[in-house]
């Protein structure tokens, strides 16, 4: 059953006026040079604004905190890996090392000769085989990768790159049995780093904003 429309209101009310408005969030990543991701951006980073204010306010504690935790690290994780797979891969496409990103080594298995392919050792078969590169799928690049040439490549500092590297770490281990560990461990940790994943969202973007003037200027 849905609140009435009063309170809906109120809520609405108290929530909007602890938060910046819509547009200051659409400006907040006009540095992007695709406007839909830089639309669907804002609108992750208003959403979970709002979710977190919601909940501060009702002053929830206990799993609902818990829960506040984890959509915060969910939705920020997200901001930063879209932003930066976005930079890497449309504004930097044509870098040397990005390109690197996706070329993959791997072995193929050859016969050479019958001899040679009987060979074992130790009770284990030998095999016989060339190293040769392929692409890797766009898919494949782990976000450490991907923050390490960010940080690689001046966008960003190592200091900021070690933690947006723990915060996506935090949201991969996002299930049932590692919340009940951290239940018996506490939770202030992860309320650190959720708190974290918010208040550097701004160093973020200024480091990047800095970076591509730098590229404009040299580019001019």
């Amino acid at each position: 059953m849905a609140f009435q429309e009063e309170i809906k209101q109120e809520i609405d009310t108290y929530v909007k006026g602890h938060l910046a408005s819509e547009q200051w969030h659409r400006d907040f990543f006009k540095f992007i040079n695709d406007q839909q991701l830089s639309q669907r951006l804002a609108e992750e980073f208003l959403s979970i604004r709002y979710i977190y204010k919601l909940l501060e306010g009702m002053q929830v504690d206990g799993f609902m905190l818990t829960a506040q935790i984890k959509l915060q690290i969910l939705f920020y994780a997200s901001i930063y890996e879209a932003v930066i797979h976005h930079i890497l891969f449309n504004t930097m496409k044509d870098v040397g090392e990005v390109k690197g990103l996706l070329i993959t080594e791997r072995f193929n298995k050859i016969s050479v000769s019958k001899e040679l392919d009987s060979l074992t050792h130790d009770g284990k078969d030998i095999l016989t085989m060339y190293k040769t590169t392929g692409k890797r799928d766009i898919t494949k690049v782990r976000f450490d990768e991907k923050v390490e040439l960010f940080v690689k490549l001046g966008f960003i500092t190592a200091k900021l790159g070690e933690e947006l590297i723990d915060i996506y770490e935090m949201r991969n281990a996002i299930h049932i049995h590692a919340e009940l560990k951290k239940l018996r461990q506490g939770i202030q940790y992860e309320m650190d780093k959720s708190v974290i994943a918010y208040r550097r969202m701004q160093v973020f973007r200024d480091q990047i904003i800095t970076k591509l003037e730098v590229l404009q200027q040299t580019q001019g």
